[in-house]
């Protein structure tokens, strides 16, 4: 006869047995799904390689910051995610771009449409605040030296005595924060930056949640930095705000550098009508006119002397109520300056469809320009061809 303790014993043992047993199984799926994840990533890996291999614009990069909180600044976070969007459409992914957006909107109890923005008059097809948004810097993060950090990838801690240094600065003082990639600015000497600044400014500043400010000088400073670190190849600069020509004024002896601003000096830069439900303007008109016109049909082969020349355009001029300027100055070395193309700076997989000759280009250019203009301008006579001699009403 078994004794109680032994049939207690062999229970033990065939649980533990059992336990073993689902043990190795649990092992071996493991070992099953770790190996399927590491075929995957490699055979991701040989994909995007073959794809940086046929694809010159992939390594185009972006920085795109809204300035302002408090909620009659809804339009500088529509301006931002707007821009957003459209780098987005044209296939930079947000590995490559930093979105630094001051105040959460979306989320604001004065929102009618919680967790929505909008860049429309009204409607609610334009919602610029989808669920692929990732915002990198929100908040009281968005800082003048933090903008800093990230154009120099020199992220020190709050005590260190320089907030942004190149890396070779010697200061036992300060220690370099170990961030994630998504808050980080990842580029070399083969990179094209677009940088682009809204909120409210002045002569030769930019204010940054109305308490602190960027400066000429700092882009200046930053700018030069940035070449001798090899952070960049090319560098598109906007900036959208009250006063923005002066945002450049300094910009001397830089290399590969594109500015354009909304204004000039002693000039403002105006928002674009209000919306109802809200009771704001949701974007600015520079802006405004930049997103909508980088809809047209093969915008990535626009060149930017062809778009900058349409914002400077007496029709667009009357719209703006201020006058576009741009900077060319620090543009120099390598390409004409003919041959740079929006998707140099605003996409990195280019769509291309056929490729527009002169004669196909010619026939188009009016139907073009006449949508362009008639969506951002509600009430913009479509039934007749517009030409640029014409005026607007």
């Amino acid at each position: 006869m078994v004794s109680p303790r032994l049939r207690r014993g062999q229970s033990l043992l065939l649980v533990l047995l059992l336990h073993l047993r689902l043990c190795f199984l649990h092992l071996g799926t493991c070992h099953r799904a770790q190996k399927k994840q590491a075929d995957g990533t490699r055979a991701l890996a040989r994909t995007m390689e073959k794809n940086n291999n046929n694809n010159n614009n992939n390594n185009n990069h972006a920085i795109l910051v809204d300035a302002s909180r408090f909620w009659f600044n809804y339009r500088h976070a529509a301006n931002t995610l707007a821009m957003y969007k459209t780098i987005k459409r044209f296939g930079i992914p947000d590995e490559n771009i930093i979105l630094m957006v001051a105040d959460d909107y979306a989320c604001n109890s004065r929102n009618v449409r919680p967790g929505e923005v909008f860049t429309d008059d009204s409607g609610y097809e334009n919602n610029v605040y989808t669920e692929d948004i990732e915002v990198d810097y929100r908040g009281d993060e968005v800082t003048p030296a933090n903008v800093l950090k990230v154009l120099l990838d020199a992220h020190y801690d709050s005590g260190s005595s320089s907030f942004a240094k190149d890396a070779s600065d010697d200061d036992s003082n300060s220690i370099l924060l170990n961030l994630p990639n998504s808050k980080r600015l990842r580029t070399d000497e083969h990179s094209n930056i677009l940088f682009y600044l809204t909120g409210h400014g002045g002569d030769e500043f930019l204010k940054f949640q109305d308490q602190k400010e960027i400066t000429s000088m700092d882009l200046q400073n930053a700018f030069t930095k940035m070449h001798a670190m090899k952070r960049y190849n090319e560098l598109l600069f906007v900036v959208d705000t009250c006063q923005a020509g002066t945002m450049f004024k300094r910009f001397n002896g830089l290399r590969n550098i594109i500015a354009v601003a909304s204004s000039m000096k002693d000039e403002n830069s105006y928002a674009h009508g209000t919306r109802n439900d809200i009771g704001l303007a949701v974007s600015d008109r520079f802006t405004r006119f930049l997103y909508e016109y980088l809809k047209s049909e093969n915008a990535e082969e626009i060149t930017l002397r062809e778009v900058f020349a349409k914002a400077q355009s007496p029709q667009m001029k009357r719209y703006l109520m201020s006058t576009v300027q741009v900077d060319w100055s620090n543009y120099g070395e390598g390409r004409a300056l003919n041959d740079v193309k929006v998707g140099d700076f605003f996409a990195n997989v280019r769509v291309r469809g056929h490729r527009r000759g002169s004669d196909a280009r010619k026939s188009n250019d009016d139907k073009v320009e006449e949508e362009v203009y008639a969506t951002i301008l509600p009430g913009f006579a479509t039934a007749s061809r517009f030409s640029s001699s014409e005026k607007l009403v």
